[in-house]
Order: structure tokens, then sequence, then C-alpha cells
């Protein structure tokens, strides 16, 4: 019976005063403060405030149909790394699972190219190398794929943790790999180096973590790979449950302040009764 009387003073004392201040305030004044402890103050006007800096508001665009949005480059700087949000239709994608193994360290894609008997190792928003090796003058920490040949380790990208949509494929780019055979940049006449085009494609039926496919290669310079997971299908984005917990906990107390408050009323009811 405490319990329900509990509850309805609950119900009605939050229904009077519209806000959950008033029930911290009464907690405040009626319960010890333990050493260490601070509540939150229910008269926050007295309580001196640093001042406020207004946050920059943030930059928009207008789409098609007249609606105003952030731009993309804010949304993309907001999430986390090799994690997207498609432009179309706003849906969250992360693939931050395909580059850790199960014990934390960085997984290796193996794909081979039958016609040029060559495995290629790549590594998905992360570098795929065990240990240090020469790449042209590379930096090997930033290798995001790259294969053997004749002893020899040719880099075909650093790699990136931001995924892009181009259309409706979702895409990772790694660029700067090692110079590409007897081809020229016509506008800096400078050698260009090899590129590697990743392409993601939705499974949700696939059992595996991820299926990692060469697909072609342009003039030994560009390749491009098919990736096909259930972890490049939409999911939700990851919450931040902080303020749900502090929330939850106010609630809390607010509830046992009531319980407390309402076994003692009952109690004098009962016996003026």
């Amino acid at each position: 019976m405490p319990i329900v009387v509990a509850l309805v003073l609950l119900v009605l004392i939050i229904g009077s005063h519209g806000s959950l201040s008033w029930c911290l305030g009464w907690f405040d004044s009626h319960v010890p403060r333990l050493p260490g402890l601070t509540w939150l103050d229910p008269n926050p006007a007295a309580v001196p405030l640093p001042p406020l800096t207004p946050p920059k508001p943030p930059k928009l665009s207008v789409t098609n149909e007249g609606q105003i949005k952030p731009k993309v480059d804010d949304v993309e700087a907001s999430l986390d790394p090799c994690s997207v949000v498609n432009p179309i239709n706003h849906q969250f994608i992360d693939l931050s699972s395909l580059s850790l193994s199960n014990d934390g360290k960085p997984h290796l894609w193996l794909s081979k190219a039958y016609d040029k008997k060559r495995n290629y190792t790549l590594g998905i928003c992360t570098n795929p190398m065990k240990k240090d090796h020469k790449f042209d003058n590379l930096n090997s920490s930033l290798v995001g794929g790259y294969y053997v040949e004749n002893n020899t380790y040719f880099s075909m990208g650093e790699f990136s943790t931001i995924p892009k949509f181009a259309g409706r494929k979702l895409t990772l780019t790694y660029e700067n790999g090692s110079y590409c055979d007897n081809l020229i940049d016509a506008k800096t006449g400078q050698k260009l180096r090899k590129t590697t085009i990743i392409t993601f494609t939705c499974d949700r039926d696939m059992l595996a973590k991820a299926s990692v496919q060469f697909v072609a290669e342009a003039n030994d310079c560009t390749y491009f790979f098919e990736v096909r997971s259930h972890h490049a299908c939409p999911t939700a984005p990851k919450a931040n449950n902080l303020a749900a917990i502090w929330i939850f906990l106010l609630i809390l107390l607010a509830a046992l302040a009531v319980y407390f408050s309402g076994g003692v009323l009952y109690k004098q009811l009962k016996v003026k009764k």
C-alpha cells in the first residue's frame, strides 16, 4: 500500500509543479548530503552562471523540395571513423566491424586475381601490414592495400576512414600508392600513383563477416574490389546513453524520496484512524 501511495503522490507532485525541480529541492532540504555529493540547485536563477558563448550555426543547404538541412561535410565530420550517412535516404552505415578481427587487431582481407596470378591484401579503414616494408619511400603504416611481385612490395594506396557515396554506391578510395609504370599525369607531368576503389554491397543473407572480390584493374594503376557484407547494410547509429542514464537516476531519486515520505504519511493517517 505505501508503494501505491508513493506513486500517486509522485504523479500529483510532478503534475502540479510542472517539472522535477521541486522534487529535487524537497529532496535537498530533507535528506542530509553525503560527503563529496552535491545536489542540483532547485533554483538555478540564484546561482551565477559563467558567460555562455553561442555556438556557431551549422552550414545549411536547401534541397530541391525547399527543405533546409546541414551540409554533407558537417554531417561527415560528426561521424565515427569508417561510418557514413546516405545523403539520399539518410540511412546510417557502420563499416568499422570490418576493420578489426575478433582479437582487436587489424583484419587482413585477401583477394586473388587469377588472370595475373596475383594475391592482394586489403585493410578496410585500416593498415593491413603486420611488419614494416619499403614502398618507394612511402610510409608503410599508412598503406591500405598491397601486393607482392618479384619479392617487391607495391602499395595500392593509403587507407582512408571516410567512406563516401558515389550515386547509390558506397565506396572507399585509397590514393597515393606506389608509382604506376609508364603513366604520366597530363596536367602536372608527374608519374601517377596507384589507387584502389572499394565498393560495398549490402548482403543480409551472408553468414560470414564479409566477402572481398577482386573485380578489375586499369593499366595496373587503379584496382577495383567489391565487398559484400551485412555490415554494409543500414543500421541505427550508436546512441549516447549518458543523458538517459542521468534522467533515470534523477527520477529514481525523486521516486525514493516520495516513497519514504508517502510511507510516513500513510502511517500517520493509519494511526489517526
